[in-house]
């Protein structure tokens, strides 16, 4: 069955909150997708790719934060838990998820941001995710301003 881009939605804002409580749990991301099926109602959100972002994501997490510690402004330490969540998301749907155009991922990585972020880290996630986007989507990236 083909997601609704809705339930797409729905997954990701579910992912980003289980990647922010990954950081502060010494859990594993399985546990955390179990815990996260278990005590909310998915039924409206795409649980499969929920559980791809999260697990991917978590699995990855290391390399994929060396590419956006990259275009940082301050140090790894001084990224807010829900900012360094939201671009961990948007970096592995980047890199992973190509069949997500990369306008989409950087679309739901800016929703998402003004739904948990700061005021304005909408704008500091928009603009890193762009970066990040020239090196894992180059050929789509180049296609795109061609």
């Amino acid at each position: 069955m083909k997601s609704s881009p809705s339930a797409r939605h729905r997954a990701r804002k579910f992912a980003v909150q289980a990647l922010y409580q990954l950081h502060y749990l010494e859990t594993s991301a399985t546990q955390v997708v179990k815990e996260f099926v278990e005590d909310n109602d998915l039924k409206r959100a795409d649980v499969a790719y929920f559980e791809t972002l999260v697990k991917g994501a978590s699995a990855q997490k290391p390399a994929l934060w060396d590419e956006v510690a990259k275009y940082l402004d301050r140090e790894s330490s001084q990224i807010d838990p829900v900012e360094e969540s939201i671009l961990l998301l948007g970096a592995f749907e980047l890199k992973d998820q190509l069949q997500v155009p990369f306008k989409v991922v950087i679309s739901e990585a800016v929703d998402l941001a003004k739904i948990f972020g700061a005021t304005d880290s909408f704008k500091y996630v928009k603009s890193i995710l762009d970066k990040v986007a020239g090196v894992y989507r180059s050929v789509e990236v180049g296609a795109v301003s061609a």
